[in-house]
Formats: structure tokens, C-alpha cells, sequence
């Protein structure tokens, strides 16, 4: 609480954490003065770099179950930085490597990641530590990320929506990440609620048109989920198990 005519102090701290280069803060105070409740201080700098890794995070993304990855990342000097790099580690060497890959004298290195793979569904992480004989950036660190995925993208939980009355019909459309569609010989719908049409193929996308039967649509008015069980021809995944079930309809806004 400040006295009129008083003065106070308000203590910033700077977590310079991802940022580079040019630094530029705004920040706003909030008083209970009525005739200025709040005005805003801003912060204005360079934050002292002596080495900055591109890209700053490495991401290997929907690898297959089990299958390795790598990812290749460099490291630069700044202008006007003498820094040399001492060391290059990673935390997790159980999953991950690193090594070094081509060097251009000491301003510019590339380094690169490795990841063993994973046989869940599932991310990974860890950091690359790199070790420097700069005053401003003694270490450097570096996050990666090390996804891994199974072959086939689809939607797991299907809804259906009504329009006056009549639940919608709704297009299942199966992808493969390695670009092969797979084939849907058949499909289990154990409590009967739909008609199934399997699509002619698109591409790397296999479609099914799911449509309710009116005859039966009507008796779900819960909104519980119902099995469905679509058979493909990936290897890895020949049999996949969705669910489904019936939204029910919105009231219309009066106007």
C-alpha cells in the first residue's frame, strides 16, 4: 500500500528461456487508483547468446511401433562469439544417441539425434546438454520429442447427429501413414443399427458410409455406445474397434 506522494518498488525477473536476440516485455500493473487503474512497464534488451541450436526442439512424429528415427540439428556460433563446444550429450541414452555428423570449424556443427524406437503407442523425451566455454552460454540445452504410432489413422469414437428428426449419415475414412490404403473387407456391427457401404478407394484413404436405420435409430434415445468392428488388410492392425452412438438433436433457438 503506497501513501500519496509515496513511492514503491516493483521487482521483475526475466526468465530468458527460449528467447534470443532482441527481448521486448510489456508488462501491466493493476492499482486500485480510479483515475489510472492500471499502465503498463515495458522491458527492453538483448539477451547474451554465445551459441543457439537450430531447430531449437527436435521432433521425430508418428514413428512406426518398434521402427528407429533420427533428426539432425545444427549448432552456431553467434557473430562475434569465441565459444567452443566442449561437450555433446543426451540424458536418455537407453532410447536415444548422438553424434556428431559434419563440422564447418567451430561456428557451425551438426549433430545427430537417434531414437531406438518404442513398442507402445506413445512420446518419448529427453535433452541434448551441450556443453560450451562461453561466459553467456556455458549450456545449452536441447528438447526432444520421440513419438511413436501405429500405422492406420481413423477415427475411434463415432457420433451421430440429427437433423429433423433423422440421425445423419457419417463417412468412416481410414488412412495409412505409410500412403498404402488398406483394403475393408468387412465390417461387425453387433447390434445391428446400421446400414455399411464400403466405398470405392481413394488414394491412401479407405471410406465407409455408416447410415442408421430409421427403423432402429429411434430406439437409442440414450446415447450409449454401440460396438463396431472394421477388418482390414494392414498386417499390423487387422482388426480395428470403434464405437459408436446417437447425439441427441438440439432444441432451435427461438427467435
Amino acid at each position: 500500500m503506497l501513501p500519496p506522494g509515496g513511492e514503491g518498488e516493483i521487482k521483475v525477473t526475466l526468465d530468458p528461456k527460449g528467447a534470443k536476440g532482441k527481448i521486448h516485455k510489456r508488462i501491466v500493473v493493476y492499482s486500485n487508483d480510479p483515475e489510472q487503474p492500471q499502465f503498463a512497464l515495458t522491458m527492453q534488451g538483448s539477451l547474451l547468446v554465445d551459441m543457439v541450436a537450430q531447430p531449437a526442439m527436435v521432433s521425430l512424429a508418428d514413428l512406426p511401433l518398434g521402427k528407429p528415427g533420427s533428426e539432425v540439428f545444427t549448432l552456431h556460433r553467434t557473430e562475434g562469439s569465441t565459444a567452443e563446444i566442449r561437450s555433446v550429450r543426451v540424458e536418455d541414452e537407453e532410447s536415444f544417441s548422438v553424434r556428431p555428423v559434419t563440422a564447418e570449424g567451430d561456428a557451425h556443427a551438426a549433430y545427430e539425434v537417434r531414437f531406438r524406437g518404442r513398442p507402445t503407442v506413445g512420446t518419448s523425451s529427453t535433452r541434448v546438454v551441450v556443453e560450451t566455454s562461453g561466459d553467456n552460454t556455458p549450456e545449452l540445452s536441447i528438447v526432444v520429442r520421440a513419438s511413436a504410432a501405429k500405422n492406420l489413422r481413423y477415427a475411434e469414437q463415432i457420433r451421430f447427429f440429427s437433423r429433423d428428426g433423422r440421425p445423419q449419415p457419417y463417412t468412416l475414412r481410414i488412412s495409412a501413414r505409410d500412403g498404402n490404403a488398406p483394403r475393408v473387407p468387412k465390417l461387425d456391427d453387433p447390434d445391428g443399427l446400421l446400414e455399411i457401404e464400403v466405398l470405392p478407394g481413394d488414394g491412401a484413404v479407405a471410406s465407409v458410409r455408416l447410415t442408421p436405420r430409421e427403423s432402429e435409430a429411434g430406439t437409442t434415445p440414450d446415447g450409449g455406445w454401440h460396438p463396431l468392428i472394421v477388418h482390414t488388410t494392414d498386417r499390423e492392425q487387422p482388426r480395428l474397434e470403434l464405437k459408436y452412438r446417437f447425439e441427441p438433436e438440439r432444441a432451435k433457438a427461438k427467435r
